[in-house]
């Protein structure tokens, strides 16, 4: 990656005491479990995830080694490349499961890159019409800190997964880097005020207002359909959704480098 860089460089809610079990993670630098994971180039165009060192070419933002997918080197790229995680079973108890993951892109003026995650039955085969359980366009390149990603996915207890991380719908760009997976199960202990800190969206399901409880330094928030589709933006916590046609939707909370994704159903 080290000769891509350089050469791309020139070229210009309840109150709730909770416990933490991890139940998958993989930070990329064990080559055995790397090989467990399943590599796709869907466009054909000869190019996949790839895996590199953080500290060997000089990407702050990660550490350790890496998976990046590229959208540009020497030649736009149309990316359709995803990676799917080893299968893993969810539990299938009360409480919270959430998948966390770090992205970052080329640098900062450089870094539109677009990429969805979904969750999917174990053994089962991606084809791109799943709903994903997240999706953005990067908003900034995050080659200093990584953006931290935190998406509730509590839907899928108590089944056998997989998690496919999927890079497109984007060119002549650079690159997109993906690091620290980690899915974490939280189980209700008893009761406690150590909870009243989480964030929460209320009501859900909604016919008009979502409100988004305990965000501190909110930024903005972006609701997506099911497409991918961004429609709408906002900066308040309080949302008006009654021009949006009934279903379900993606609502990404963004504060500072951290995004927590919730889900939403409009009725």
């Amino acid at each position: 990656m080290t000769k891509k860089l350089l050469l791309a460089s020139a070229l210009g809610l309840g109150a709730f005491y909770y416990g933490q079990t991890i139940v998958f993670e993989d930070n990329f630098n064990d080559p055995a479990k790397v090989a467990l994971w399943a590599n796709t180039d869907r466009d054909g165009d000869g190019e996949k995830w790839e895996f590199y060192n953080a500290e060997e070419d000089e990407m702050p933002a990660f550490t350790g080694d890496f998976a990046t997918s590229w959208s540009w080197f020497l030649e736009a790229f149309t990316p359709d490349n995803t990676l799917t995680s080893p299968a893993f079973a969810l539990p299938n108890e009360e409480g919270s499961i959430t998948l966390k993951f770090k992205v970052g892109a080329f640098d900062e003026e450089i870094f539109e890159e677009h990429y969805a995650v979904y969750v999917i039955s174990a053994n089962s085969t991606f084809t791109g019409t799943e709903t994903p359980v997240f999706e953005e366009t990067l908003d900034a390149g995050y080659t200093e800190v990584a953006k931290s990603i935190s998406v509730d996915i509590s839907e899928y207890a108590g089944q056998q997964v997989q998690l496919v991380f999927r890079h497109y719908d984007c060119t002549d760009i650079a690159f997109i880097g993906l690091d620290d997976v980690e899915v974490s199960f939280e189980e209700k202990m008893a009761v406690s005020a150590v909870n009243k800190n989480l964030i929460s969206i209320y009501p859900n399901p909604t016919s008009d207002f979502i409100k988004i409880q305990n965000v501190k330094g909110l930024q903005s928030v972006r609701i997506f359909d099911m497409s991918g589709k961004k429609i709408k933006e906002t900066s308040s916590a309080d949302i008006d959704v009654r021009n949006l046609s009934a279903g379900q939707y993606i609502l990404n909370i963004y504060s500072g480098n951290e995004v927590i994704s919730r889900k939403f159903i409009k009725k």
